[in-house]
């Protein structure tokens, strides 16, 4: 089950009560299969431990396992990456546990309303990222208040962290604290097609420092002492009642756990 709450700064008025009977999103199982779920499915995360990618019990043989050829691959192309973040002085250190997300596609319909879909993991220290492509049901939805992007460090629907790419070209941080809404940096990241696109997010939380990139270029970078710990998931905000309102669909998924 998902969870919705709305952007307060933007209808202060509205209530949700509604929402508060799905009062935590329920998690699924880590799985060793990658599968591709519906938009009804919770999305699941595919643990892949690079010392268990290739079998040990199965006799040798001259050719590699599909799957360990591709995660091997993915796992050591990311982890490259957190090397590069960490001589950036981005991160504390690059070390850290790879896994592949499935795919997911989640929509939401409710104006100025944001939902999340869990995954089961409560990182502190993390980076995720993701292909993500976008679509509005009204051509001349607000794009500022549609977009994909990640909620994090959350403990309910009264305190959480969201972050996300609108359809405005803006990178948009929110924190909720003691159901206190507040608007944290931004900054522009370009421009895009409207009503649908796409672009590669990656969001990087390390210690008190969030930094977010865009088709690989870091875009905002800021420090919040509130990052308290919790769950991890993604989010949509949506920019239209009508239909669907906006659908965002999370490809090529895969987190990274600092230790």
């Amino acid at each position: 089950m998902g969870i919705s709450i709305p952007f307060q700064r933007v209808l202060p008025i509205l209530l949700i009560a509604s929402l508060l009977s799905g009062c935590a999103a329920s998690a699924a199982t880590p799985q060793m299969t990658e599968t591709i779920p519906s938009t009804t499915t919770e999305p699941t995360v595919e643990a892949v431990p690079l010392e268990t990618l290739t079998p040990t019990s199965e006799p040798a043989s001259t050719s590699t396992p599909p799957l360990a050829i591709t995660a091997t691959s993915l796992a050591n192309a990311m982890k490259a990456d957190m090397q590069k973040l960490a001589n950036e002085k981005l991160v504390s250190s690059p070390y850290g546990k790879y896994y592949r997300v499935q795919d997911f596609t989640g929509e939401y319909a409710k104006l100025a309303y944001y939902r999340w879909w869990s995954l089961d993991r409560q990182p502190t220290n993390f980076a995720i990222r993701a292909v993500v492509t976008w679509d509005s049901a009204m051509p001349n939805a607000n794009p500022s208040k549609a977009g994909c992007g990640f909620v994090f460090h959350e403990t309910g629907v009264d305190n959480l962290h969201f972050s996300l790419l609108t359809m405005d070209g803006y990178v948009r941080n929110y924190r909720v604290e003691k159901k206190i809404f507040n608007d944290l940096k931004a900054n522009y990241a370009g421009k895009f097609k409207i009503p649908a696109d796409s672009a590669k997010i990656m969001l990087v939380v390390n210690y008190q420092w969030i930094t977010i990139f865009v088709n690989d270029k870091q875009i905002v970078r800021f420090q919040d002492d509130h990052l308290k710990g919790g769950g991890l998931g993604f989010g949509v905000a949506s920019g239209s009642n009508n239909d669907f309102g906006t659908r965002c669909e999370f490809t090529n998924v895969e987190l990274w756990e600092f230790n």
